[in-house]
């Protein structure tokens, strides 16, 4: 057994210029065949990521003009970036596989083996994904935006930044506040679109109800605050 081992090993036993000539057409069959096939997956590869780009900064900057300097650039360039990324890679992921099948490699051990490995990532990863599941809802949503008084998790302060993961509170204390986006279930926002406000003002028992409502009940009162947009609502005099 073992010198018929050697046998076949040794090197003049070797029939090179058929090694070759077999080596040569499957070279040529690969170059008219199989390298056009990939070419193509990689251009449209290119394009459709060029595309994404094109598309995402587009509507980027479209929002931007029709919105005022600052609201919400930072949450909609932020979407933006991720749904692009994500799209990238959807791109890649796809045209890797369609190359990986035209060089004749098995899917099948390899499929199996990245979704193991995928498995493995979410179980220790999950609440990372939450954070970003969430996030994204939040920017896609507008739920709140930098500058909104909001409550969520249980504090309540402004909003000083937010990205995919975390959102960045500072109450009124000017303690900063860190929330993952997995822990914000209930979003209470002060200053959507309008709020109102309870107002009690103390006067003397003397002071005639027409004196004490009409300062209340103009507009000329509230014009100078840029903040108030009206001063709408039930105004009533208690003794208490």
């Amino acid at each position: 057994m073992n010198r018929m081992l050697l046998h076949l090993t040794m090197p003049e036993n070797w029939n090179l210029p058929a090694l070759l000539r077999d080596w040569r057409e499957d070279t040529m069959v690969f170059l008219r065949h199989d390298v056009p096939k990939i070419l193509v997956v990689v251009m449209a590869s290119l394009v459709l990521i060029r595309v994404l780009k094109a598309l995402t900064g587009k509507i980027v900057a479209l929002h931007i003009r029709k919105v005022p300097p600052g609201f919400r650039t930072q949450q909609v360039r932020t979407l933006a970036t991720v749904t692009s990324s994500v799209g990238i890679f959807v791109i890649i992921f796809v045209a890797g596989l369609e190359i990986l099948a035209l060089l004749g490699i098995n899917l099948g051990p390899l499929l199996a083996s990245a979704g193991i490995v995928g498995l493995a990532i979410g179980f220790g990863a999950q609440t990372l994904v939450k954070d970003v599941i969430n996030g994204f809802f939040i920017l896609l949503e507008n739920q709140y935006d930098i500058g909104d008084n909001i409550r969520v998790a249980g504090v309540k302060g402004t909003v000083e930044a937010m990205n995919m993961r975390s959102t960045v509170l500072r109450d009124e204390d000017g303690t900063v506040h860190i929330i993952p986006n997995s822990e914000i279930k209930i979003v209470s926002n002060a200053t959507r679109d309008w709020s109102q406000l309870t107002l009690r003002v103390t006067v003397a028992y003397s002071e005639p109800s027409e004196r004490i409502l009409m300062p209340m009940t103009s507009s000329e009162t509230f014009k100078s605050r840029g903040s108030i947009a009206s001063a709408t609502g039930r105004w009533s005099i208690s003794s208490k």
